[in-house]
């Protein structure tokens, strides 16, 4: 990440914190036992960092062709 630019840092950590906060809701749901509520966030949680995944890779290239 050392060869990001700072909008690409934010849209990355800003990623990150709001999918970590989803995959929280859900683990609370799981906990307390509202099972559907609870795989659907997970399982949004768990799509979000696989799509985060490919942004990554994306600007990786994007900036190695620039730079």
């Amino acid at each position: 990440m050392f060869n990001f630019t700072t909008k690409q840092k934010w849209v990355i950590n800003g990623s990150l914190l709001g999918l970590t906060l989803v995959a929280l809701i859900g683990l609370l749901l799981y906990l307390l036992k509202f099972l559907i509520p609870a795989i659907v966030l997970l399982s949004i949680a768990g799509i979000g960092f696989f799509v985060l995944m490919i942004v990554w890779l994306v600007f990786e290239r994007y900036n190695k062709k620039k730079g």
